[in-house]
């Protein structure tokens, strides 16, 4: 099967320690809360009557939209998938729905998490469902938004007691192992940002030291109410608990909103007068969202997204509707091209046959990922260079992504360490998937996934010409020459016999990795 742990150390370092084999049989100490009274909730019919309803209807009435088509407008940029974040915010007059795998609390995540609190203030009704991977320490600050009388903060397969999450990892390991992935940010039901970003500084250009090339989509028309649904069922998912449920807490105590405040003045005050800070001043999208001038790609499109209960997930094998058996159709019904960026690409064995075979049936087969130099995870990569030959041995294109890219950062949303993390493919020049879904067992078997599949050529020519002239600037091509690895840098003009960039550490930990039976939950 095609198939990178996503960020989450702890489970990571588990893995890889090999802890979780030997200590399998460790029994857990916590149960689940009672489920029984928890409220429904459910998206509120669009309002007609507001700015954003009135921009959103101008925006089609400006188009050449048939009817059943949405909008989508592509964020490459970190600048400016945040200000489209903010911007949304800003705009709801009625709900904001919130879904994320990891939300940070850095500056641009402080941030966002004010804006948040400001809407609810105004009467805005805000539902934040994050996944319980990422350690909060004392729970802060969803303490503090859900404290909120218009604010509720849910968590996914949580863990159900709030200290000693190492324990209940071990106890609970078939449990916790399933997380969700899915990102999305839906304002009054009207229009909705999805893709491969998750809330934090280094996926919105503000991180000094590494930033991920990401993208995103902004979306208007039949498909924001399709994101709607999803949250809904997540939301009221047996696996999805309040926050208030978990935690023995009698409320917020005026410490923690010193220090909650104390954070949003510091987190203001490091953005204020920044470069990013001007990057993001000059940042036209809340313009345009105002003046219903922003460029849409309108088409036919539809959400993928998985079922969010442990049952099913458990089920996957069977096959049927998950985010991995469409993309698998997908690409096997491909007849000229098939164009895949994924951040972590694991093809195991069926993947690598799938590709093969399409190749050597003359399908163009390109895959872009990350170099060793520039993963995040070595573990990730070991899973893919083990069958990297094999894969241009039969004619599969690859290009990994450079560390150090030679490219303007605001182009490629990079300012020194880079890590590609945009999840997005294109097939026959006609279809465009963008989402939070990696090539790898961990986004096929483990974690919930969504992403917007888009039918529309226009669309896949823009794509696919925009990351061509920018492929030879931010990857190197892989090659043999004589049965062995080469990586061409075109841009430079240099060639390279080992994994450019990657010390002699990081390749022996790569190819020591490649021995690990932790292929299935990379």
């Amino acid at each position: 099967m095609i198939m990178v742990l996503q960020s989450g150390v702890t489970l990571r370092c588990l893995l890889i320690g090999g802890l979780v084999v030997a200590l399998s049989g460790f029994t857990g100490c916590s149960s689940a809360p009672d489920r029984s009274g928890i409220a429904k909730g459910y998206a509120g019919e669009p309002p007609t009557d507001t700015d954003l309803a009135r921009w959103v209807s101008q925006l089609r009435d400006n188009s050449t939209a048939i009817e059943g088509d949405s909008g989508v407008h592509l964020l490459g940029a970190g600048t400016e998938a945040y200000a489209a974040r903010l911007a949304l915010i800003a705009a709801a007059s009625e709900s904001i729905d919130v879904q994320y795998y990891l939300f940070h609390q850095d500056a641009t995540g402080t941030v966002l998490t004010w804006s948040l609190w400001q809407a609810a203030e105004r009467g805005v009704k805000v539902r934040l469902l994050l996944d319980d991977l990422e350690k909060r320490p004392d729970d802060f600050p969803i303490n503090i938004l859900d404290a909120h009388p218009n604010i509720e903060v849910r968590l996914y397969n949580p863990f159900y007691r709030r200290s000693g999450r190492a324990l209940q990892m071990l106890g609970q390991f078939a449990r916790l192992n399933h997380r969700m992935h899915n990102k999305s940010l839906t304002a009054d039901n009207l229009a909705t940002v999805v893709g491969g970003r998750n809330v934090g500084d280094e996926y919105f250009d503000a991180n000094k030291r590494v930033n991920f090339g990401d993208l995103d989509v902004l979306a208007v028309g039949p498909v924001v109410s399709e994101v709607s649904s999803a949250f809904d069922r997540y939301w009221n998912s047996e696996l999805v608990y309040p926050y208030q449920m978990l935690t023995n807490n009698g409320g917020v105590e005026q410490g923690d909103k010193a220090r909650a405040q104390a954070q949003v003045e510091q987190s203001i005050t490091a953005l204020e007068g920044s470069p990013y800070a001007d990057a993001l001043v000059d940042s036209e999208i809340a313009k345009h969202l105002k003046d219903a001038s922003l460029s849409m790609a309108w088409a036919p499109m539809a959400l993928w997204v998985d079922k969010p209960d442990l049952v099913a997930m458990n089920a996957r094998e069977s096959g049927g509707t998950f985010v991995i058996d469409r993309l698998l159709t997908l690409f096997g019904n491909a007849e000229k091209e098939l164009f895949l960026v994924s951040p972590y690409f694991v093809p195991r064995k069926i993947g690598t046959e799938l590709l093969t075979e399409k190749a050597e049936a003359g399908v163009k087969v390109t895959v872009v990922t990350n170099a060793l130099a520039a993963t995040d995870v070595v573990a990730v990569h070991s899973g893919y260079a083990k069958r990297r030959k094999t894969l241009l041995k039969h004619g599969v294109n690859a290009y990994e992504i450079k560390a150090s890219p030679d490219v303007d950062p605001k182009a490629w949303s990079i300012e020194s360490n880079s890590s590609l993390h945009a999840k997005t493919f294109v097939i026959d020049r006609r279809w465009v998937f963008v989402g939070s879904f990696n090539l790898d067992p961990r986004s096929a078997w483990l974690n919930t996934e969504m992403g917007i599949l888009i039918d529309s050529p226009k669309l896949a020519e823009t794509m696919l010409h925009n990351m061509q002239e920018m492929i030879d600037k931010v990857a190197y091509k892989v090659e043999l020459a004589n049965d062995d690895l080469v990586w061409i840098d075109t841009f430079n003009k240099k060639r390279y016999d080992t994994e450019p960039n990657a010390g002699w550490w990081r390749r022996f930990s790569a190819g020591f990795m490649s021995f690990m039976p932790v292929e299935a939950q990379l």
